[in-house]
């Protein structure tokens, strides 16, 4: 079959040819974010400060590397941050009662659970991903505050509280652990869109849906799998994120991490109508906004005027992905 979109594999053409043209303009934004921050912060270009911005990125890249699944389809997930508010509720729901490993599958597995029907939903019922993950966001953001009763879930017992706290906030020596299983995550994810039939399958159905089906690909099965994908990522994210902060919080997903998801897919260059890009896309997309952010705050500027620079880059983003596709 003949893909309107394409795969993130490498040329033997020569050197060139091997960097994909679509990293340029954020790698770009990247290197000039760190010139300028280094010679405007002393505190920038330290390791501390490097390995705290890594930590602290690693739910949301996470997360965007699950988004990437759903918009190289053509489609959308809007429902990450109810799942991450759901898991980490039910994790420390049943924490107090059970332990840590009790939690731990009954938490992830609520997430998972939640990926699968939306893309039953999607897949099978064919309903739009739009209306079906933006009904699921309010249900699932009700279903945490109920099971919570609308409080922080608290007080969690020793050792399982410490164990916890490990998958948010622990080290393996010098590594940190965030940043080591949001790394697996991606490789994962990057080996699953580029040497499996499935992933190809995605890239198929996000160029050309009808041209998918015709060439014998179950569309609805590989909807199914793409936001049991973004399902699974989201629930890990808000299973870290939960362990960072020791405590299950039902509002934990409703800030700007599930925007700031989206918005790295779309800095990182993957287009937003399907069939093209890719998960090292949306690391260097997330790279871009945390270090931004990062720096903007040693610099001292008001959030406000951060989310006026992100939104920005956001549309120049989805800009440059438009021309290059008209191209």
């Amino acid at each position: 079959m003949k893909y309107k979109g394409t795969l993130p594999t490498l040329s033997t053409r020569g050197a060139a040819s091997r960097i994909d043209p679509a990293l340029f303009g954020p790698g770009l934004a990247l290197l000039g974010m760190f010139v300028v921050y280094s010679l405007s912060s002393p505190h920038f270009l330290t390791t501390q400060n490097i390995t705290n911005v890594l930590v602290q990125s690693s739910p949301l890249l996470i997360l965007a590397t699950g988004q990437t699944f759903a918009l190289l389809m053509g489609g959308l997930d809007l429902s990450q941050g109810s799942i991450m508010s759901l898991v980490s509720v039910v994790t420390a729901t049943v924490m107090l009662n059970y332990g840590i490993a009790p939690a731990a599958i009954v938490g992830i597995g609520s997430g998972i659970l939640v990926g699968v029907l939306n893309g039953v939903l999607i897949g099978r019922a064919r309903i739009q991903p739009f209306i079906v993950t933006l009904g699921m966001l309010y249900m699932i953001a009700g279903a945490a505050l109920v099971i919570s009763g609308g409080s922080t879930v608290f007080g969690l017992p020793r050792p399982d509280v410490d164990i916890f706290f490990w998958f948010g906030g622990g080290f393996i020596g010098p590594l940190p652990v965030p940043v080591l299983i949001a790394a697996l995550l991606l490789g994962v994810a990057y080996l699953v869109l580029t040497r499996t039939p499935i992933g190809r399958h995605v890239y198929a159905i996000g160029g050309n849906e009808q041209v998918a089906i015709m060439s014998g690909i179950d569309v609805g099965r590989t909807k199914i799998f793409i936001y049991a994908v973004s399902g699974t990522f989201a629930a890990i994210s808000g299973f870290m994120l939960s362990g960072r902060v020791i405590s299950g919080q039902p509002l934990l997903g409703s800030g700007d991490l599930l925007l700031q998801s989206i918005g790295a897919v779309i800095i990182g260059g993957t287009s937003i109508f399907g069939g093209s890009g890719g998960v090292l896309r949306t690391l260097l997309g997330v790279l871009v906004i945390a270090f931004m952010v990062n720096g903007l705050n040693l610099l001292a500027i008001s959030t406000f005027t951060q989310q006026v620079i992100v939104g920005a880059i956001i549309i120049l983003s989805a800009w440059a992905n438009a021309l290059r596709r008209s191209r």
